[in-house]
């Protein structure tokens, strides 16, 4: 366990959901990948650079990225962020935020992916589908899902 914290690659997501949104998801299973699979520090600047590149993101691209994680814009959006997963009551993650019939239902834990599916109307069918058949990558639509920890 690193004592750091992750604040280095939260501002990097932030900063991939500006530049390169595509890629969230991606770099944030390797950033995911890194620290519990691997036991590699998140927060020194190489690590991220090998996740973000291990994500499909290029050099350029990767450099472009940790200039915006300095500024004000992505330090503002990670606090907007975060302080919106704490009015739904947040208090650690894999937080889902789902519309459902109208109102936003908040699913907390891995252990609540196959209710959050029901309650969308989905079949689930595991952590990773072969083919994808869930709703769940637009935000804000009744029936869909937001990832809160993807959101960052």
């Amino acid at each position: 366990m690193y004592e750091k914290g992750t604040l280095p690659a939260m501002r990097l997501i932030t900063a991939v959901s500006e530049l390169q949104p595509s890629a969230v998801e991606p770099l944030s299973r390797e950033l995911w990948t890194r620290i519990w699979g691997l036991d590699l520090d998140i927060t020194e600047r190489q690590s991220l650079t090998e996740a973000a590149l291990k994500a499909g993101l290029s050099a350029s691209q990767v450099e472009e990225l940790f200039r915006l994680v300095g500024t004000k814009e992505v330090k503002d959006k990670l606090k907007s962020t975060t302080q919106e997963a704490i009015d739904y009551g947040a208090f650690g993650f894999p937080l889902s935020v789902c519309s459902v019939k109208g109102s936003p239902e908040v699913f907390f834990g891995s252990d609540r992916f196959e209710l959050m599916a029901h309650c969308l109307g989905e079949k689930w069918v595991g952590p990773r589908p072969d083919t994808p058949t869930m709703k769940m990558r637009e935000r804000e639509r009744d029936g869909e899902c937001v990832n809160k920890a993807s959101l960052g």
